[in-house]
């Protein structure tokens, strides 16, 4: 059995505050990397399941952004697209990513999800799991998913719970030009999943 303070990795882990530089959160992903999955899989899936309880029998189709891709987890949830266009600021956790795209039509992006390199209205999903409370603008992130989802997308954001620098759920909801959402808890953070259109039940 070994001691998890010990690894080398786990004092840049300790040192990651909310609202770090976007330098320290890309070599805080690029140093866990490769121990991302085993060290919080089990969490993020349970965030995936809990969004995807919420949207019920919605039919999901087109185009989805998975932001902050991370090793791209949330993959094998988003079969119903006929295109994956996965981002994130680290270069080691895209790597990881690759492998868990090999099989499926996922396009892998290095960027900043503040400055997303896409037009407007093309992304039919569009999800930021774990995101937003490593940024130091998270609001201009939430206006740029509003910007690039579609008339009818599915949106689906993480929040902090208790972050004071983050949106409150009420304001990411007007930010992203939401038109119904829902709203759960998942351990520590708040799931926001909605709609730009009405309803629930299309």
């Amino acid at each position: 059995m070994f001691n998890l303070w010990r690894l080398p990795w786990m004092s840049q882990v300790s040192r990651l505050k909310s609202g770090a530089s976007k330098r320290e959160v890309e070599n805080f992903y690029d140093v866990t990397a490769s121990s991302y999955d085993r060290l919080y899989g089990e969490e993020q899936r349970e965030k995936y399941s809990e969004a995807f309880r919420l949207l019920g029998n919605l039919k999901l189709s087109g185009v989805a952004l998975d932001a902050g891709c991370g090793t791209g987890l949330l993959f094998e949830r988003l079969e119903a697209f006929r295109e994956i266009v996965a981002v994130d600021i680290s270069r080691r956790m895209l790597s990881e990513a690759r492998v868990k795209a090999c099989r499926r039509q996922v396009h892998l992006v290095r960027c900043d999800i503040e400055r997303l390199p896409f037009r407007g209205k093309v992304f039919d999903f569009c999800s930021a799991f774990t995101v937003l409370q490593n940024l130091p603008n998270p609001e201009e992130a939430l206006r740029e998913l509003e910007r690039v989802s579609s008339p009818k997308a599915v949106l689906a954001v993480t929040l902090m719970e208790g972050s004071e620098r983050l949106p409150s759920p009420e304001e990411a909801f007007r930010l992203l030009r939401l038109k119904e959402a829902k709203l759960s808890k998942v351990r520590r953070e708040l799931l926001l999943v909605g709609l730009k259109e009405f309803s629930f039940q299309r």
